[in-house]
């Protein structure tokens, strides 16, 4: 050995003997060496120094295993009322128990589930809370809903047939007192008024309370609004607001000294943070859609309930419908309950509901109802009252059509001033009006083929309608004293109302555009209307065939045109005693009238028409001093021809050849 070193001194022998150490580390799965896996950390020589630690020259494995994984806990509570569940229902929370005690602790709560009871039989709900994001920046919740088609009490994915994400709106909250005019709703019996304290949430951000904004309302009757004074507060959460909200505190402060005056008017109302928004329109078309739509308070759309299997729909947390709400065709329907309704922005319409026998939007602690438009209330043939809606106040119209089990149907008291029409149409049981405080329709009020309705009851606040008051056939109707608050009317249309045999009642009418009375079998007289003083159009009966009357008008001074036409037994106008002028006087086919002598003071006529009259045997126009337009008088069988003739010499001053129609009259007798 000796002799080979000295004889190679060249070579370094560590080239021939040394290797470096390796390691290498390698995922160990759960098993036999780590139970909840881990890493294997392999050693060795790299023998054949290729840089890598292949398995064969691995001489040593350690394992540094995973501690257990925390396993995944559930437990529930009830939840109450409230806007994770409007009808209460199951909390589920779930997290990983952390600290392996075996149960799930308050801080290791990472999700919870809301499993909602709901109003339907086999409808399960499921809500989760949404995080702030894209879909909703201030957070909110989303539902689902659908059929337990497995009957196993759990709504699993494939069930899950409607999905309504509710966003919450935080938004500042906005106050204000609003006068209330004298004698107005709910203030109707105070002539002083009052104010309205009114308190909602800015949810549009132009610092202006509209009227889809009030949350809440409060009135003081008697009191000037300059008389209030409002405060806000923070509301912890608590009874008055659930999740926190702010007080509005209104009280009297005649003196401005920023306290409440000695014995003072004080009120609270409260804005609770609890609004959650469903952008765009919904319908509910099973129940399913109903049931995922009741965590939502507003919706910015229209809402329409058109569901055939549907007996029971109830949504108490939604509040404000920024387009309409229809509820049209549900065949099963029995029940509608929307008890925190308090804005629709478009029409309310419930119409074609054959079962529905119990109906009731709003009035949740006694706010109003605001319906921007127009109410329908329409073929309902087993609902039996609208008392369910008297916190309604539509802005433009209210039509009542074929609600025939309706027989009282209960007051509407916010309906004071109407800007559209009022059509009462085909109700056959009704036997009056819901609008005790009804005092002005901008448009017609019409009462058609109401045959249980003895008299327009429900109208005696009624001062102006300035489009048509039409009463038509109505079978029942008798009386018309319920409208002796009437002052002023566009036109007044008396028509087909068989039992009618006068028209009394309009006691402080003194103005109409127009007056129309036909076809009421049994009337005996017109008129009665001790203070109407102009008719600017026409003042027209027709076809009455027991009308004998026309009278009892002192204080008419006024009238376009006169015209009596096919009344059989009409013998007297002495309503128009007053009259000196008129555009045209026209009487057609009146078989009694033997003169027009009740006309003592007419002077002056554009237009006149005598026709058909049988039993005429005079003008007995002593005042007539001038026709201008046309001087019409045929086929009146008693009529002396002389006398027609006379009369026209003498005051007609209009074209002779086109403006004179005399015959069919009395040629052989003689005048004096």
């Amino acid at each position: 050995m000796a002799l080979l070193v000295s004889g190679c001194d060249a070579i370094d022998l560590s080239e021939l003997t040394q290797r470096d150490a390796m390691t290498r580390v390698r995922a160990e799965p759960p098993g036999e060496h780590c139970e909840f896996g881990g890493d294997a950390v392999l050693t060795g020589l790299d023998q054949d120094r290729d840089g890598e630690l292949d398995d064969a020259e691995v001489t040593a494995t350690e394992y540094v295993c995973d501690d257990a994984i925390p396993k995944v806990r559930t437990r529930s509570r009830a939840e109450p009322h409230g806007m994770n569940c409007a009808l209460g229902g199951q909390a589920v929370e779930s997290g990983l128990d952390r600290n392996a005690n075996g149960q799930l602790d308050d801080a290791e709560v990472a999700i919870a589930d809301f499993v909602c009871a709901t109003s339907v039989s086999n409808v399960l709900l499921r809500v989760r809370p949404v995080a702030p994001g894209e879909r909703c920046p201030q957070g909110g919740q989303v539902s689902h809903a659908g059929h337990d088609v497995n009957a196993n009490g759990l709504l699993e994915e494939e069930e899950i047939s409607q999905e309504v994400y509710a966003c919450n709106e935080a938004a500042p909250v906005l106050s204000r007192v609003r006068a209330l005019p004298a004698f107005a709703a709910p203030c109707d019996g105070d002539d002083g008024g009052g104010a309205a304290v009114e308190a909602g949430p800015d949810l549009d951000g132009d610092s202006a309370l509209t009227t889809s904004e009030i949350a809440a309302t409060d009135y003081a009757c008697g009191l000037a609004a300059a008389d209030l004074k409002l405060r806000q507060q923070a509301e912890p959460a608590g009874p008055n607001c659930p999740r926190g909200g702010t007080r509005v505190e209104a009280f009297e402060d005649r003196d401005d000294d920023g306290a409440l005056d000695p014995a003072g008017f004080a009120s609270t109302v409260y804005v609770c943070q609890a609004t959650r928004v469903h952008d765009g329109s919904f319908v509910i078309a099973d129940p399913a859609d109903l049931v995922a739509l009741e965590g939502v308070t507003h919706l910015r759309g229209t809402l329409t309930l058109s569901a055939p299997t549907l007996a029971d729909a109830s949504l108490p947390s939604l509040a404000v419908i920024q387009g309409s709400l229809t509820v049209k065709g549900n065949s099963s329907l029995r029940r509608l309950s929307l008890p925190a309704l308090h804005f629709v922005g478009g029409d309310v319409a419930v119409r074609s509901n054959a079962r529905l026998d119990a109906l009731a939007l709003g009035g949740a602690s006694g706010a109003v109802l605001w319906v921007e438009r127009s109410l329908f209330v329409e073929d309902n043939p087993m609902l039996p009252t609208l008392a369910g809606l008297a916190a309604v106040q539509p802005r433009d119209s209210i039509f009542l059509r074929a609600n025939n089990a309706m027989v009282e149907p209960g007051p509407l008291p916010r309906v004071v001033v109407l800007q559209g029409s009022l059509v009462i149409k085909d109700n056959l049981r009704m036997d009056r009006t819901p609008f005790v405080n009804l005092a002005r329709v901008h448009g017609d009020v019409r009462l058609t083929g109401n045959a249980g309705m003895p008299a327009p009851s429900g109208l005696e606040k009624l001062t102006r309608v300035d489009g048509t008051l039409e009463l038509r056939e109505n079978s029942a109707l008798e009386v018309l004293h319920p409208l002796a608050g009437l002052g002023s009317v566009g036109e007044l249309h008396l028509i087909g109302n068989p039992r009618l045999t006068d028209t009394s009642g309009f006691t402080r009418l003194s103005y109409a555009g127009r007056i129309f009375i036909q076809g009421n079998k049994d009337l005996v007289s017109a008129g009665n209307m001790p203070v109407l003083e102009q008719v600017t159009q026409d003042f027209n009966v027709r076809y009455n065939e027991k009308l004998q009357r026309v009278h009892r008008l002192p204080l008419l001074k006024s009238v376009s045109a006169v015209v009596a036409a096919g009344n059989p037994v009409l013998t007297s106008l002495e309503g128009f005693s007053q009259l000196t002028r008129l555009n045209t006087l026209e009487s057609l086919g009146n078989a009694a009238l033997m003169s027009l002598g009740d006309l003592t003071l007419l002077r002056e006529l554009d237009f006149l028409s005598l026709q058909g009259n049988a039993a005429l045997t005079g003008f007995g126009l002593p005042e007539l001093a001038r026709v201008s337009g046309a001087f019409v008088v045929v086929d009146n069988a008693k009529l002396p021809t002389c006398q027609a003739t006379a009369l026209l010499a003498s005051v007609f001053q209009g074209d002779p050849v086109t403006g004179v129609n005399i015959g069919g009259n009395d040629d052989a007798a003689t005048c004096p």
